[in-house]
């Protein structure tokens, strides 16, 4: 009767920190912390990071106003080693990255840190803005008759 239940499966499960914001009024900075956990069955870590910043072509002609915008991210692993870390002072959407794991392929487990520093403006709808997205990729384990990725 074993027999009928047919093949324990392989296949991945993706969990994401989505941090969006769009700052309003004058110049404010803003700080955020978010922490993501990562253990022995991570296999991918990728991050996406995106921001758009009012009037961003005129950077150059009024340095003065325009200087003290920016948004920082910087991604800490357990240990406190930095792993990501980038800096946008105008309208960009950088290429999604992945993490590169440790020399044995593996990440480091345990509590991960997001620290990101904003400062920005918004009149109105118009408003400076960022998009931060850290996937979590977890290799997981689908048992016959569940159909539910159960990560072991």
């Amino acid at each position: 009767m074993e027999y009928l239940r047919g093949d324990v499966k392989q296949d991945t499960s993706i969990e994401t920190t989505l941090i969006e914001y769009s700052f309003s009024g004058g110049e404010i900075e803003e700080e955020w912390n978010e922490k993501f956990t990562v253990d022995s069955e991570v296999a991918k870590i990728g991050v996406y990071f995106k921001t758009d910043f009012l009037l961003s072509d005129f950077r150059n002609q009024f340095p003065q106003i325009f200087d003290i915008r920016e948004v920082e991210v910087t991604i800490t692993d357990a240990t406190g080693e930095i792993k990501y870390n980038a800096t946008h002072d105008t309208t960009k959407t950088a290429p999604y990255v992945l993490i590169d794991p440790e020399s044995d392929g593996k990440f480091i487990s345990g509590e991960w840190n997001i620290n990101i520093v904003g400062t920005g403006a918004g009149i109105l709808e118009e408003q400076d803005s960022f998009i931060l997205s850290v996937d979590v990729t977890r290799t997981c384990t689908i048992y016959p008759q569940d159909d539910v990725c159960i990560v072991d």
